[in-house]
């Protein structure tokens, strides 16, 4: 008996019947396309163990052949009904019967897929406030409703996952509709798996789902392994990427130097609020619900830093909204760093005076300056690049400690700042005395 293929089922459907046809399934025993008068359904002839009494030996006897519809076909593909049909045979050998449990789940109104993820928005990421809601929503709502969202969520399977992810992962390109941007790739089907498998165990919690079992589990596997970046931009190519910046005008001007001059995400700056900023004391203080490690993180601001940022408050005064760099008036935070990324690339170029530049992302930037404060420090400065880079000490004598190291971070950047926004061959003396006594000096403050 052959497999059937999709090219199979396609002709089949093209020549058209009066008569019925069942075309069988080699690939899973008992599944079936039955071609009718235009119309195709796949069903599954099955017996359940145990519904056939017991054997003198005490053994279960299978019960009577059933055959259950697993939808239409092409709306159910191949890959999705043979997934369906594994999960309801791997049902009837221990014992349940698939035809009992849909109608079980349906009487007790069973929730689709699609059903759970608007409960899972509404009473998890919503109530919780959590800052990665469009993050949760553009997984569920892009990608996995309109594939599987008919789906009941007590019979989602591995083999229905495992498609999905195969189908996220296929890149599609920004096309010219207004507010369209780029859909899927390799992080985005990562995304899509974290969040169905986080949804999926928060409705089995809440007593929302039956099921004992969770089909994205362990995918990971199944997913190509992350590579981790990398890229760390020199010196001199830091030093073109600032004087680029300030080609670019705002937004997007300021927000790459302020990357560079604090060491901040690129999310940070676009999303900061004027609330945020105190220039007397020279600080920016982002609230801890509004930072990723969900701690308050205090970022000391350069004479540059304050200097750019109080022009833009003059110059850039948003009316309607206070997020400091925004293209709607202050309304809605920064986006489109693709785009931008193509004019920083470009405007490097032309300050250069080359070709063409070895690429790189805005968070790069963020790497590159804990790499250059860490060649300042050396050995022992690591605790204090943590802290630039604002992430979460769990330690017990970070309970304890709550010494904020503005100090130490200011001076830290501002021997950076000084590197980057200096002449190399005028300064190298300077840099390599001042960068000797930070490093004795932060040393030996942590000895």
């Amino acid at each position: 008996m052959k497999r059937l293929t999709d090219a199979t089922l396609r002709a089949a459907l093209h020549r058209g019947r009066r008569q019925r046809l069942d075309l069988v399934d080699g690939a899973v025993p008992g599944l079936t396309l039955r071609l009718g008068a235009g119309c195709a359904t796949w069903s599954l002839i099955l017996r359940v163990v145990g519904e056939g009494g017991v054997t003198k030996r005490g053994h279960q006897k299978k019960g009577k052949r059933v055959r259950v519809s697993l939808g239409e076909y092409p709306r159910v593909t191949l890959e999705a009904a043979r997934g369906l049909a594994n999960t309801f045979l791997d049902q009837a050998k221990r014992g349940v019967s698939p035809v009992k449990a849909l109608e079980a789940a349906a009487t007790a109104g069973g929730l689709t897929v699609q059903g759970l993820a608007e409960r899972f928005l509404t009473d998890y990421v919503r109530m919780k406030e959590l800052r990665a809601f469009i993050k949760y929503e553009g997984a569920l709502r892009v990608h996995v409703v309109p594939r599987v969202g008919d789906v009941l969520g007590d019979t989602l399977n591995r083999e229905q996952v495992r498609a999905l992810l195969k189908r996220v992962m296929v890149r599609v390109p920004r096309t010219d509709r207004p507010r369209d941007r780029p859909r899927g790739g390799k992080e985005a089907a990562r995304t899509v798996l974290a969040v169905l498998r986080k949804m999926i165990s928060w409705g089995t919690a809440e007593g929302l789902l039956g099921r004992k079992d969770n089909p994205a589990s362990g995918m990971e596997s199944n997913l190509p392994k992350k590579r981790k970046k990398e890229r760390v931009l020199s010196l001199d190519e830091a030093r073109i990427a600032w004087r680029a910046a300030e080609t670019l005008g705002y937004p997007f001007g300021p927000a790459y130097q302020l990357i560079m001059l604090t060491g901040c995400r690129p999310g940070e700056w676009a999303r900061a609020r004027r609330p945020w900023i105190d220039l007397k004391q020279a600080l920016c203080v982002i609230p801890a619900e509004r930072y990723k490690s969900d701690h308050v993180h205090v970022v000391p601001l350069v004479a540059e830093s304050v200097g750019i940022l109080e022009e833009v408050l003059k110059s850039f005064r948003g009316q309607t909204g206070d997020y400091i760099f925004s293209g709607t008036d202050g309304r809605r935070p920064l986006a489109g760093w693709p785009r931008a990324q193509v004019r920083m690339m470009r405007a490097m170029c032309a300050v250069s005076g080359e070709r063409s530049v070895v690429p790189w992302t805005p968070h790069d930037l963020r790497r590159t300056v804990a790499t250059r404060i860490a060649e300042q420090l050396g050995v022992g400065g690591e605790q204090l690049i943590k802290r630039v880079l604002g992430h979460s000490d769990g330690s017990v004598t970070a309970i304890y400690n709550r010494y904020g190291y503005v100090k130490e971070m200011r001076a830290a950047l501002e021997q950076w700042v000084a590197d980057l926004t200096s002449d190399a061959e005028a300064e190298t003396h300077s840099r390599r005395s001042t960068s000797e006594h930070l490093r004795l000096a932060v040393t030996g403050k942590a000895a």
